[in-house]
Order: structure tokens, then sequence, then C-alpha cells
């Protein structure tokens, strides 16, 4: 039903309504109110003391604003027991029009003491003169400016939910079965809203808000429990080849970590298990997955199956064949290249090569998922940065197999409550240790002051050999919150090497600046970040598009213009892009003009502080929300209405058993009631689910 059908809603109203996003009734019904007021604990102002959280109920006696250094606007509210000052330091001209002599006012605050008992920044509710005090629990919703000007206080969004609930027959789409709720033993979906718009007491708002935050996260558990169960009927039986395994291990300049030890045996014990194998290998960037990715496809390749490893852009696919091909072909196991630049030529032969076997190893990109790619016996499946894909992409690669083991990336590590519930049907494995001889990245916080001399700096390390890389957040020039876009800082930074050389070193004019980013022609932007890893352009301004598939190990630098603006893993996915040889690294945080927000500077000096993913990780979820982790633009993606990934992880175990229950007892269920059930389940999409499954 639409808002404009209630009755006594008038026009200016509803477009009041509208503008906060509520259209419908379903809206309103989900406009849970943001806090409520325990009437039945009204405390008489002669009662108040310092410390204490305090209801109050009165009417104004005095109220001006007091002119000084720092203005305020200051009340006294008086209830016949006794008088309180309220002070509001902040919208001093707002308070001053609303609070008026003689109107009473419902105010919640902590008791202070300044000159007298006093309230600071009180929540105020108006208290109109028809309205009765009724000691009861009182819904508090959040009032905008636009409610007000329509004259749309709390006692309007009581009464409006009081009509709303007077409607027969109710109902919201998509509910919960009945059938469910009842073998949960929880009220329905309906009589849970009710409760919170019209509540009795306190401990049924928390029932109602618990099992509301359960039936938002159970349809996911019962799917990924599902694919679970799934998995272990499905597989292949394999005779891994461990001998092709140990002699490309003696080939390795290297030895391995202890963690990618561990990764290996762990992986090698999956694919030569007799049910399907669907893995998540983490760690930080430069910790060495590839190579662990790479001798599990050896391992694959000689019981006699193909093996695919698919990732985002051609020059990470570049990347990958050139340092792995040696090793295959040591091994005899013959790989090829597929990206979209390939000619025609190219992909025929490759394609050809695919479909009779011939071909053991295929690296690529989105060209690898094309309809016209397939396999003689695919069996095994690595997908690099896995978050850089959608679940089409990723199923239509899987749907080349029968069943195919699958092993998914990520250089972002993933909180323990995602873990448990967005990847619970992979199993979680983790290297935590860097290769020997890698030196700490050291990161440092720049105010915008510095900015000359961080370029004098830069200019002064590239003469010596370091490149540099300088972040951007946006690609075109424009205004917005007064970030530089990669042409600006192009254009500021050539502009400083010249005027740089023209005063002090001839040797300045050598240095070559370039910017990429993600609009770019994919084949200019691969040439620019070649010259780049050669040496013959310096300093490289560019967007997050260097995130991911770049290894330049002579990249020691790096600046990240206005850092608040991206998340805390994506700030340490960039920072990854240096310190990958064993030189010295730096990352340069350049603050943005004028003060930083509290909670910005807060994130920045964690971020600084550590190099551990893990704990970036778990940072970011509880500063920005459970996005993919991985930038501001997916900020807030998995976040739900109700169940919240910080405050509420304890359910998070509790309602995977309740969905492992639930498909156990499927045979309690009639029929129907299965029917109903595994269509609300299965109709339950979320935007940003892991596309891996």
């Amino acid at each position: 039903m639409e808002i404009s059908q209630l009755p006594g809603l008038g026009p200016k109203r509803a477009e009041a309504l509208r503008k906060s996003g509520l259209n419908t009734v379903t809206d309103l019904l989900y406009n849970i109110p943001r806090n409520y007021l325990d009437q039945t604990k009204i405390t008489p102002i002669g009662n108040c003391k310092v410390g204490e959280r305090v209801v109050l109920i009165g009417t104004i006696k005095r109220a001006g604003v007091i002119r000084a250094r720092r203005s305020r606007f200051v009340a006294t509210l008086t209830d016949g027991t006794g008088e309180i000052q309220l002070s509001f330091f902040q919208g001093t001209n707002y308070w001053a029009k609303r609070i008026k002599n003689d109107s009473r006012w419902l105010v919640t605050g902590q008791v202070g003491e300044f000159r007298g008992l006093q309230l600071t920044h009180p929540d105020m509710q108006p208290f109109e003169d028809d309205e009765e005090f009724n000691g009861c629990i009182q819904p508090v919703y959040s009032i905008s400016e636009a409610y007000r000007d329509a004259r749309m206080e709390q006692k309007f969004f009581r009464g409006l939910y009081k009509t709303i609930f007077k409607f027969p027959g109710l109902t919201l789409p998509g509910l919960c079965p009945k059938e469910l709720t009842e073998h949960l033993h929880f009220s329905s979906v309906m009589e849970n809203l009710k409760t919170l718009h019209q509540p009795k007491d306190f401990p049924s708002i928390y029932k109602a808000k618990r099992e509301m935050k359960i039936l938002e996260l159970l349809p996911f558990c019962l799917r990924m429990v599902k694919r679970r169960e799934n998995q272990k009927l499905r597989g292949r039986e394999r005779q891994i080849d461990l001998g092709t395994v140990m002699k490309a291990r003696a080939q390795l300049p290297f030895q391995l970590t202890a963690g990618q030890e561990s990764a290996l045996n762990t992986i090698i014990d999956g694919l030569n298990g007799k049910k399907q194998f669907h893995a998540l290998l983490q760690g930080d960037v430069g910790c060495g997955k590839t190579v662990v990715a790479m001798l599990a496809i050896m391992a694959v390749c000689g019981a006699g199956e193909q093996c695919a490893l698919m990732v985002p852009t051609d020059i990470l696919a570049r990347q990958h064949y050139k340092n792995l091909k040696p090793f295959f072909d040591a091994a005899g196991i013959h790989v090829q290249l597929l990206v979209g630049a390939a000619s025609a030529a190219e992909k025929h032969t490759i394609i050809g090569e695919l479909q009779m076997g011939l071909c053991n190893v295929v690296i690529g990109t989105h060209a690898l998922f094309s309809k016209d790619v397939t396999f003689a016996n695919l069996g095994f499946v690595i997908i690099d940065e896995q978050h850089r894909f959608g679940v089409s992409q990723r199923e239509a690669l899987l749907a080349k197999g029968n069943y195919p083991d699958m092993l998914v990336m990520s250089a972002t590590p993933i909180p323990r409550s995602l873990a448990m519930t967005l990847y619970g049907d992979l199993k979680v494995i983790s290297i935590k240790e860097k290769p020997a001889g890698r030196k700490p990245i050291k990161t440092r916080l720049v105010n915008s002051a510095k900015r000359e001399g961080m370029k004098q700096f830069i200019c002064s390390e590239a003469l010596k050999g370091n490149l540099c890389y300088w972040i951007s957040s946006r690609v075109e020039t424009g205004d917005e919150g007064g970030a530089r876009s990669v042409d600006e800082i192009v254009a500021e930074l050539e502009a400083y090497i010249a005027k740089f050389s023209a005063t002090q070193n001839a040797k300045v004019p050598l240095l070559k600046v370039a910017g990429v980013h993600g609009q770019m022609d994919e084949t200019t932007r691969d040439e620019i970040i070649g010259k780049f890893a050669k040496g013959e352009i310096h300093v490289l301004v560019a967007t997050t598009v260097i995130e991911v598939g770049v290894n330049v190990p002579a990249a020691n630098l790096m600046v990240i213009d206005q850092p608040d603006r991206f998340g805390l893993a994506q700030l340490h996915q960039l920072r990854g892009r240096v310190g990958r040889g064993n030189q010295e690294a730096w990352c340069f945080l350049m603050l943005p003009d004028g003060e930083t927000a509290d909670t910005s500077m807060e994130r920045l000096t964690q971020f600084s502080s550590t190099e551990d993913g893990f704990e970036i990780a778990e940072m970011d979820l509880m500063n920005r929300g459970a996005g993919n982790l991985e930038g501001n633009e997916q900020s807030g993606a998995w976040v739900f209405r109700w169940f919240d990934w910080i405050q509420d992880q304890e359910l998070i175990s509790q309602t995977l058993e309740t969905a492992e229950h639930i498909l156990k007892d499927g045979a309690s269920f009639s029929d129907e009631a299965r029917d109903k059930i595994q269509l609300w389940y299965g109709e339950k999409n979320f935007a940003n689910e892991d596309g891996v499954h």
C-alpha cells in the first residue's frame, strides 16, 4: 500500500516521508524507533543526582542565548520539585527557535554540574499541551527537519502506527513462513514489528529484535549450509602426482615459509579426498599464495586433469604466465595464456588444445568463461583476487567441468565473522608469514602543509632509482571534496619538476611522470605500467587500478592522496604494491587540506601502526561495515537491516546451527511447508553475496 492511501496523511506529510525513503506501508513498518523512552521511570527534578541518567518532564521557565567566546543556548526546566539547567553549545540558533518559555518537554540525559545541576545536549522531545503522560514505554523516532516543518513529531508517528496496525489483514511480502517461525518458537514477523512500534516492556523489545536478526541472517545460512552439504555428495577420486610437486619445489629459488607449507599440505589433502574441495586461500599481499597455487596445479595435472587459473586483468595474467611458465615447462606441463587482447588465431589454437586435452593449464582473464572455451577434463579452478569477479562469471567457469575442485585466493584477509558465514562452505586457509628478507613498509601520515617537501623528496629518491606510485581517488577533474584527479596530480608534478630543475638540479628534467586509471584503454594503460616497471617512468600517478597485479620491485615509495577516502583494507592492498623487493619501502598518507575528522584520523593512525592484514580487516569491518572491504564505493555492502556484524557476532554460530537443524529436520515439515521454506530462503538474494557459490 502506498503511503498516500493512509487516512489523515496530507500531501505535505506524504512528501516529507518520501524524502526520507518511506514510500509504502512496508517502508513505514521497517522504520524502527531509534530508541525507547522508559516513562515508567520519570525522575522528579528535585531527586536528580550528578552522574545519573534521567528522564524528566517539565516546563521551560527561562530560555535564551548567552553570548560569549563560546556562545551557548541555556534553558531552565522546572517540574514543581526543582529546576535544572539545559545547555546547548551547538545549534544554538536552532534551539533558540524551538525551545520557548512555558513549552513542555520530555528530556533525557546524564546529570552534570556547573553552577548547579545541568544536562548538556540532552535528548529533547516536545510534550504537547494535549498530550497525557501515560507512564509506559514510548518509541522514539528519528525526526528530520522536513518532518518538523510538516508538524510530524513523536506524537504523530505513534498515532500513525496505531492506525496502520488496525488495518485488517495487514501483511508484508516475503515474510518467513508461519510453519518455520512456529518450528523455531518465534513470534511472527508482523507480531515482532508491532512489538517494536508499540512495546509493552523491554524484554519483549529485546526478544523481537533478536528474532528479527536471526530471521534476516537465516536465509543466507540455509543456502550456505545447503551448498556445504551438496559438496559432500560430489567429488572425484584422483591419483595426486606428488613427485612432480617435489621436483618443482626443489627448483624454487627459496624455501617455502611455514605458512605456505601448511597451506599446500591442506590443499593437497583436499584435492586427494573423495568430496568436492572448495577452499579460500587468504593472506597478505606478497605472502606467497601464487606459488602454493602453482604447486597444487602441478599435483592435479599429474593426475591427468586440466586446470584453469583466472585473474581479473591482462597484466596480472601475463605476469603469472611469465613467472610460472618456466616451472611448468620444466615439469612437462603445457601452459597457455588466454586474454582478451589475444589474436583470433591465437585464441583458436588455445581453444582447440583445451578441447583436445593438449593444454594442461590455462592462465587467463574473463576470456576463459566465454562459451567457445571448453575443456576435455577440467578438474581444478583457481580464481585469483576473487572479489573482482561476479557470480555469473565464476559459475560460468565452474560449469565447464564436472564439479571441479576450486581454490579462490584473496589478498584481503576475511574477518572471522564473515569467514564463518560469507565463506562458511569453503575451507578457509590462511598464510600469515611473509617471505624471508622482506622489510617492513614504513607508513607515515603527512600534513598537507608538507606537500611541497613531499614532492622534493620523491624527486630526490627517483634520481636514486626508487620509483614511486602517487595514488589519487579520482579520475576526473572537479571539486568533489577537494580531491585532486590523476591528471591534476600529473600536471602538478610535471610543473614542480620543471621548476625544481631550473633552480637546483639539472638531472631532474630526466624524470618522467605518467598517469593511469580504469577509464583508459587497457592496452594504453598496460603500456604505461610496463614502462614504469622498466624504470622509463619514475612516478606513476594512478587510481586503485594498480592495487592488483602490478609487481614492480624497484617501486619503494607510495604517496596516497586523501587516504580518508579509502577503506583500510583497500589502503592495505595499495600499500602492498611497494616493498616487494628487499629494499626499505615507504607509504605516505597525504592528508587533505583543513582539519581531518577525528574518526578518519583515528582510522588512519590505526592503519599506519600495523602491516597485519588480518588485524586491518577486523578494523575495517568495525569502522566501515561488512562490505567486501575493498573500498569506499562498496562500504556498507553486506549491511543488514537488523543484524550487525560487530555487535551480533554471537548470533552467527547459533544461526548456522539453526540452519543445520532445519535442513536435517526437513521430514518434520509437510511437503507444502517445505516448499514454502525453500522458496523463502531461495528468494532471499543479497546483492553482494559471494560469487564462488
